[in-house]
């Protein structure tokens, strides 16, 4: 075979090659995207990595991000500057003093609502997609003092506020929370919620979670701070409508030993409704509840994952007044 030869059979395969590719790229691409995250899921995959390594006191550059749009909310609240709903989680919910429950559309015209006093007493808790501050501030117009929970949760993009509670001192409720108390005259049960609750866990985690409260739950109930201590975190807070001061574990689990030979208690308030987010090892949880002596309790809760099991690791409970 000549050079004359060689040069046409080139020229074709060149053109086979350039034929093949302009058909088999496009499905290589097409293939690729199919099993690649969209951008929004690759920056919630980032950001899990990035921040769930970070469980407990925050990390100095998470705190400092955390607490400076933590500020730029309240203080546009405090001018009820609508700007702060870019903040607000689609999903956003207060519950104020009272127990009221307002959503983000309800509060869209009403942020200055949201308004306080400075805070106080900050603490600042980083579960890795959760972020919880809690403290003390007082509220207007009667000068009360309340014990706040501002629940921070990592969206693609960036944290957003999923719920903000208050809780007054006792001095300052309408009437006091009687749940708890003794009564050696009747035989109590406890259904719900150590048995059964109204609400079907959306997931495996959450169904996790909620077997996880519902022992907590039957725990309380049977007096048990042995099965308590498990569930509950060693961090764990706990915030009641009954005390000017939050409870830590080692009280928690103290006046549960304490209640183990005082004879028959109330079961647990019953739950109502409930809603549970779950972000990675975090979760998040809403619950309206019920008494028996027929006081309504709304409360918030944390759950953090460590070592394959869900703990509690805060409680907030706000009564309906």
């Amino acid at each position: 075979m000549g050079p004359s030869d060689v040069r046409p059979s080139l020229f074709r395969s060149a053109l086979f090659i350039q034929a093949f590719l302009v058909l088999i790229v496009p499905v290589a691409v097409r293939a690729q995207q199919k099993f690649l995250p969209g951008s929004d899921d690759l920056d919630a995959s980032m950001a899990e990595a990035q921040t769930q390594a970070i469980v407990g006191p925050a990390s100095a550059e998470v705190e400092r991000d955390l607490r400076s749009v933590d500020r730029s909310l309240i203080q546009a609240f405090g001018i009820n500057d609508r700007l702060a709903a870019r903040l607000l989680d689609p999903e956003f919910t207060w519950i104020d003093r009272d127990g009221r429950s307002r959503t983000k559309s309800e509060l869209a015209d009403g942020l200055i609502l949201l308004a306080a006093g400075p805070d106080a007493n900050v603490a600042l808790q980083n579960y890795g997609r959760v972020a919880l501050l809690t403290g003390t501030h007082r509220l207007s117009p009667d000068n009360a003092p309340a014990l706040f929970a501002r629940v921070w949760v990592r969206r693609p993009s960036g944290w957003r506020l999923l719920l903000y509670q208050e809780t007054t001192a006792a001095e300052f409720s309408v009437k006091p929370a009687s749940y708890g108390v003794t009564r050696g005259d009747w035989p109590a049960r406890c259904d719900n919620p150590c048995r059964s609750l109204p609400y079907k866990p959306l997931s495996p985690e959450a169904q996790e979670i909620v077997s996880s409260f519902m022992a907590g739950e039957k725990a309380q109930f049977d007096a048990d701070a042995e099965t308590a201590s498990r569930i509950l975190g060693d961090d764990f807070l706990f915030v009641a409508s009954d005390r000017a001061q939050s409870m830590d574990k080692a009280q928690r689990i103290a006046a549960m030993r304490k209640l183990r030979n005082a004879g028959p208690l109330d079961p647990p308030p019953a739950v109502v409704s409930m809603a549970v987010w779950v972000f990675g090892n975090a979760a998040v949880m809403s619950a309206d509840q019920e008494a028996f002596s027929g006081e309504k309790l709304r409360a918030t809760r944390i759950w953090a994952k460590r070592g394959g099991q869900w703990q509690l690791t805060f409680s907030q409970q706000t009564l309906v007044q």
